[in-house]
């Protein structure tokens, strides 16, 4: 009869680290999440701080109408502002910043590199997340 000694040990050794893989993927995901959420909010911000960009001879001479609309050159300022502000905050670095006003409405997409805490150490292309937001101006 054999001993069996020594099987358990490598059963226990397996277990560990199908754990370890488990707590670093449950880390990373939970970290991309987070950030692909904070990405998401600076996009809206920016969006936002666009739409300020009304046409303010317009605006004085009839009113917040249908007729008000963005001003496209003062909508990329103000967002261009905008996301340098939230960006010197945050922890993300934004690898572009796309700003499309039309006259009613603004687009913004962002796209920003991960950061992961285990995953970044194997040699892939670096993961990157994006977001979008779109804001009407409706007066």
């Amino acid at each position: 009869m054999k001993k069996d000694e020594g099987s358990i040990m490598l059963l226990g050794i397996g277990m560990i680290g199908v754990c370890l893989l488990a707590l670093a993927v449950i880390t990373d995901s939970a970290s991309a999440f987070i950030q692909q959420r904070e990405l998401q909010s600076i996009a809206d911000s920016i969006a936002l701080a666009g739409a300020q960009g009304i046409d303010i001879e317009e605006y004085y001479r009839t009113g917040a109408t249908q007729s008000t609309r963005l001003n496209s050159a003062q909508v990329h300022d103000i967002a261009r502002t905008h996301a340098a502000a939230m960006t010197a905050d945050s922890d993300i670095a934004l690898t572009s910043v796309e700003i499309e006003p039309d006259g009613k409405s603004v687009l913004v997409t962002l796209h920003a590199p991960l950061r992961l805490t285990f995953f970044d150490a194997l040699p892939f292309d670096p993961v990157t997340a994006s977001a979008s937001a779109r804001l009407d101006y409706a007066p």
